[in-house]
């Protein structure tokens, strides 16, 4: 469980290291809900302080989370509702043990589909509201390719951005991490698991910072969204299978993934 507070981004900031995208074999993705698979690229989370930070979707015995009313880009309304943000304490400020949320690390949700000659797998986020409706889900889907005698590597990765899916190479991902070990380093590429950066605002997903403008502000689109690194979790820690989400479930003009065609993406 990552636990400690700050990372110390001026000594860790553009480390590098032996490129890893480590394969795994055919049967992490079919046994046991693909959870195996789910935690060789599982990502890690990073919010804006400020944000409507991020909650579970059900309490762990069935029973669906509430979202809360927008805030119409109120700067001064953007957390109501949502859970509090622990103390800030540098880059990388643990997100977890919050009060009044039933689980210790927050959840991701995911699943693992076969498409065509791909495995894909999502991994979705629940926040209470985006500034403009309740209830948000978002996340990433990242597909895997047979790299021969069974191995399965990471190809590519889909964002979700209000409705759009763009794809970005695995290795063209600026931030990424293989685990405990090298976990707050940036500037990393082709390691295992991504870092993804939720935008201030509709918590649209991304593989960079964007910190030049609209920090207090609603931006025009999802690309000029605020983010950086302030807080993070990794799904690791809290992997839930979208078998636990009722499909039958309400999240207003959010989409759950366990109504979402994964192979669509």
């Amino acid at each position: 469980m990552k636990t400690a507070p700050f990372f110390g981004s001026v000594l860790l900031l553009g480390a590098k290291s032996i490129l890893a995208n480590n394969g795994i074999p055919g049967n992490a993705f079919s046994d046991n809900n693909g959870i195996v698979a789910a935690q060789a690229a599982s990502p890690a989370w990073y919010m804006a302080s400020g944000t409507c930070m991020p909650s579970a979707a059900e309490d762990g015995q069935g029973h669906q989370t509430n979202g809360v009313d927008t805030d119409n880009c109120n700067i001064n309304k953007l957390g109501n509702g949502c859970p509090s943000q622990p103390t800030w304490q540098g880059t990388g400020t643990f997100y977890g043990n919050i009060q009044g949320e039933p689980f210790s690390n927050i959840p991701t949700y995911y699943n693992v589909k076969k498409c065509g000659d791909q495995w894909k797998i999502i991994y979705y986020v629940y926040f209470k509201k985006d500034t403009g409706h309740k209830s948000d889900w978002e996340g990433v889907v990242i597909a895997f390719n047979d790299q021969g005698g069974g191995s399965w590597t990471r190809t590519n990765l889909a964002q979700e951005q209000d409705g759009k899916h763009p794809w970005i190479s695995w290795g063209d991902i600026n931030d990424t991490f293989d685990g405990d070990s090298d976990y707050a380093n940036f500037g990393q590429k082709n390691k295992d698991h991504p870092k993804i950066y939720f935008g201030k605002w509709h918590h649209s997903a991304h593989t960079d910072w964007h910190t030049t403008s609209f920090k207090n502000t609603c931006p025009p689109n999802s690309e000029n969204d605020f983010r950086n690194a302030d807080y993070q979790f990794w799904a690791n820690n809290n992997l839930r299978h979208v078998s636990v989400l009722d499909p039958s479930w309400d999240w207003g003009k959010a989409t759950s993934p366990a109504n979402i065609d994964v192979c669509a993406f």
